[in-house]
């Protein structure tokens, strides 16, 4: 009789439960139907008088993460090596970009002249890139068991292929991070666009590590606002196609850079060049929109049938009329399964070993004024940094093209032993 017992009283509990719920769903009820009908209290961020124009609290905290600080230290311009020892492998010393020297401001970059200067523009606007903002710092500590030195020091890394060392050719700096509101991205690309606009203010490369890819929404009109309007090309790699304008409201996301670009004039349509692409897109209407202005899309599948390096002569003719380049460079372009570490991997991509030798070449024929490598997500890369290690690899590419060009070196170059000659 016991089990039938405790199933009537459960039975009986569970009945009490529902009338329980609902005499206390009535009551609410009643509270609320008597309760005094009063204007709502209006969202704070919200202008009353423009409700389509957002309140930025103004206190003290609202500008202390962009306000500079002196950093001369009485010192003479130039940039400055923290490093203890003339060179240090990448587990030991002051982590920078390659373990370059440090620069500042803009006197450091004049004095030390200064050819190419790396900052990070940490950033995560979209829920699938949040971890993005911690990619400068992982690519810094990336384990690469060598240094990137003097060639006359030992175990001091060269370009592979070339067997060039383009930091005795380039003068290069690490020039710390763009200032980051973790709270209003907007700013933050502000920032991001006065940084790059004071490194090219100066003659100097912007090398802009991301970040998720809202990105060039500050750093190409940083250029933009250097070189002039239309006389920069945009040379997108990536696989999507990063088209549309801002989401929900919203004017910078990781695809409206370039349609904004275009249609306020920074670019002309015409030098938009976009490679890699592969994933889904939300509808034929976003080619047609690329076809309308001019652009060109190289796909993944016609770059597997005509080759890489047929599809990269195409671009140069694409860019007959043009030599000022700026690239933005997504991390995703490559197959997941070297780049694991980004929030929109994709199963089909471009292989590294197909796309840095024609990285390299196309630094050392066009004239570089800035570039960007963005969505590298650390929080999604595995244990041995794979794709941290990857993006350190690929800026070492264009690195070494850009040092090729300075040198006069030709840029189809290889060294005859890796080539096989004898």
């Amino acid at each position: 009789m016991k089990p039938r017992t405790a199933i009537a009283t459960a039975a009986l509990l569970s009945s009490f439960s529902l009338i329980s719920a609902s005499a206390e769903a009535q009551m609410l009820k009643n509270i609320v139907e008597a309760a005094p009908q009063e204007e709502r209290a209006p969202m704070p961020h919200i202008d009353q008088d423009n409700p389509g124009k957002m309140n930025i609290k103004q206190d003290k905290s609202t500008n202390i993460w962009r306000d500079l600080r002196d950093g001369t230290g009485g010192r003479e311009p130039g940039p400055i090596d923290i490093q203890r020892y003339n060179l240090q492998m990448e587990p030991v010393g002051i982590q920078t970009f390659f373990k370059l020297p440090v620069a500042l401001r803009p006197e450091d970059l004049v004095a030390g002249e200064v050819d190419v200067a790396i900052f990070g523009a940490p950033t995560g606007a979209l829920p699938h890139s949040a971890g993005n903002m911690w990619a400068p710092a992982e690519v810094r500590t990336t384990r690469d068991y060598g240094g990137y030195g003097d060639p006359k020091f030992p175990l001091s890394w060269v370009e592979y292929e070339t067997l060039i060392p383009p930091f005795t050719i380039l003068n290069a700096v690490d020039y710390g991070d763009a200032g980051m509101n973790a709270y209003n991205q907007s700013h933050t690309l502000e920032e991001i666009r006065r940084m790059t606009r004071e490194v090219a203010s100066v003659g100097a490369i912007p090398f802009i590590v991301g970040g998720d890819h809202s990105v060039p929404n500050g750093t190409f009109r940083g250029i933009v606002d250097v070189y002039g309007r239309n006389n920069v090309a945009f040379v997108h790699f990536d696989v999507h196609l990063d088209r549309g304008q801002g989401k929900f409201g919203a004017y910078y996301h990781s695809g409206s850079f370039m349609t904004m670009a275009v249609e306020e004039g920074l670019v002309d349509g015409s030098n938009v060049i976009q490679y890699g692409m592969a994933t889904p897109v939300f509808g034929e209407s976003d080619w047609d929109q690329v076809l309308a202005e001019g652009g060109k899309v190289y796909h993944i599948h016609e770059i597997r049938r005509d080759g890489v390096e047929a599809t990269f002569e195409k671009i140069y003719r694409d860019l007959e009329g043009i030599d000022l380049v700026y690239v933005s460079f997504d991390i995703d372009t490559f197959d997941m399964s070297y780049a694991p570490g980004t929030g929109s991997s994709s199963p089909i991509g471009s292989h590294p070993e197909d796309l840095f030798p024609m990285l390299r070449e196309f630094a050392a024929t066009k004239t570089i004024v800035g570039i960007d490598f963005v969505e590298f997500n650390p929080f999604y890369d595995n244990k041995g940094q794979q794709t941290a290690r990857l993006v350190r690899r690929t800026m070492f590419q264009f690195l070494t093209g850009i040092a090729m060009k300075k040198d006069g070196i030709a840029p189809d170059y290889i060294h005859p032993r890796i080539s096989g000659e004898p």
